[in-house]
């Protein structure tokens, strides 16, 4: 019945969105943003029925009818040289060419969506409700990590439900994030995004102490670090940052801490989870220094892996055997295995990209607002930062570069970094235009004439 429901509702709800995406493609994109976090796919429908790419081909028709400027920034231009690169690497792929052009696919679809949000992100408050849209699809997963967090279950469910990334380092990364945003907002939002945010703030850290993952604590720990810091209100960082060691000292399990000290103690102590990904570390810089240049090839690791780590995937890995088949573990970090399959090709304007989207929002920062502008601006610049901090340490330990919303998010960098120059040029031009208009009157003034209203002014004078 459940899966009945579900396809009911994705039956109703693509159809929907795609009409909204036609007519106005921002709403679209919100909605297309929404419904990734019920990742559709996993549900059993049919193999023609992709409701993720209709909507996004639906938003990219909707917005290329509704053009009216184009926008570019140095972020797409990387990312571009990633595809190409990419594409290089997956027609020279070194087990599977398959495997490597349907990946390469995929990433060109994340960087189609990047393009539209960099194209249709472009006002303050669209900023604000694209990072909502977030939040709140992400909701339905977090009730159900409470629940079974609060009966001392596994995650398994959730992961399923969740669907695209890896089991627990995934959820944690998805709710610390968010709680950037969700912090920066409370001191800077309406009434009742404030209200919303002091009863969600807590939930959010909650979850992510339950999902277990020692990576969602190191994230934790270093995004609320930056928060308090960069914060102008230190009691509330303070506060916050209190609030979310109160939280972990209360609600980690002792098993959890004994689980969090294995990961990080000497090579006798630690566990297979914290071991294997040493393996498998290991084994993605012996294919990187095989093949330096263009890698084994995009989404070739894990048919390789077991061949260098020594086991294949599984609950229970059993040992690699010449001969025997299986398919491995990924490299559980982005970067070992973007070396791997890109190679210095894809590696470098990959890696590129991360300082680049901090680089942006510290150009944000420092672009010479006015005092209605600047708060606006800035918080939203810390929040990307700490965003990309929690997206950094997740992916030391995760996989990450296929996933939906590190490319959307990029392209959101790029948006605000673009946003935020041309409302500092609308600003000066207005300032500009104010000045002109008092030095005209002042002068018509003393010669005894009308004023001159100011919507008959130009910027130019």
């Amino acid at each position: 019945m459940e899966f009945s429901l579900r396809l009911v509702f994705m039956l109703l709800y693509t159809p929907a969105a795609m009409t909204v995406s036609l007519g106005r493609p921002f709403w679209g994109l919100l909605m297309l943003v929404f419904l990734y976090y019920f990742r559709p796919e996993i549900w059993g429908a049919p193999e023609w029925f992709r409701p993720i790419l209709w909507i996004t081909i639906s938003v990219g028709i909707g917005w290329a009818v509704k053009v009216r400027s184009f926008r570019f920034h140095p972020l797409m231009g990387v990312s571009l040289i990633v595809l190409l690169a990419t594409l290089a690497g997956a027609l020279t792929a070194n087990s599977s060419t398959d495997a490597a052009l349907d990946a390469t696919w995929v990433l060109t679809k994340l960087l189609i969506v990047m393009f539209l949000t960099m194209q249709l992100v472009d006002t303050p408050k669209k900023i604000n409700q694209f990072l909502w849209a977030n939040v709140v699809g992400m909701l339905w997963n977090l009730k159900t990590i409470l629940v079974v967090g609060a009966r001392g279950g596994d995650l398994e469910r959730v992961n399923v439900a969740v669907g695209q990334g890896g089991g627990a380092n995934y959820l944690a990364w998805v709710l610390v994030m968010m709680l950037a945003f969700l912090f920066t907002r409370f001191s800077s939002g309406s009434k009742k995004e404030r209200t919303f945010i002091f009863a969600l703030f807590p939930l959010y850290v909650l979850g992510a102490v339950f999902t277990g993952s020692r990576g969602g604590i190191l994230q934790l720990f270093a995004v609320m670090t930056y928060l308090v810091l960069r914060s102008n209100r230190k009691v509330l960082g303070l506060t916050a940052g209190v609030l979310v060691a109160a939280i972990l000292i209360v609600a980690l399990p002792d098993a959890q801490w004994a689980r969090l000290k294995r990961g990080v103690g000497p090579e006798e102590q630690r566990d297979f989870s914290a071991q294997s990904r040493v393996l498998l570390w290991r084994a993605a810089w012996t294919m990187f220094r095989e093949s330096p240049v263009l890698g084994k090839g995009i989404d070739n690791y894990p048919l390789l892996s077991p061949r260098y780590a020594g086991f294949f995937a599984g609950k229970s890995p059993r040992p690699y055997e010449p001969g025997a088949t299986g398919r491995g573990f990924v490299a559980h970090s982005t970067w070992f295995q973007t070396l791997a399959e890109g190679g210095i090709a894809v590696s470098l304007p990959f890696f590129a990209l991360f300082p680049m989207a901090f680089l942006a929002m510290w150009q944000t920062r420092r672009l010479p607002y006015d005092r209605r502008l600047r708060r606006r601006f800035v918080d939203m610049a810390v929040a990307m930062e700490g965003i990309l901090i929690a997206t950094i340490i997740a992916s030391t330990f995760g996989s990450h570069m296929k996933i939906d919303f590190l490319w959307w998010f990029f392209g959101l960098f790029a948006a605000i970094h673009l946003t935020a120059e041309d409302a500092v040029v609308r600003s000066q031009a207005a300032r500009q235009a104010e000045i002109t208009y008092r030095r005209r009157n002042a002068w018509r003034k003393r010669a005894g004439l009308d004023e001159v209203s100011p919507q008959h002014e130009t910027v130019g004078g």
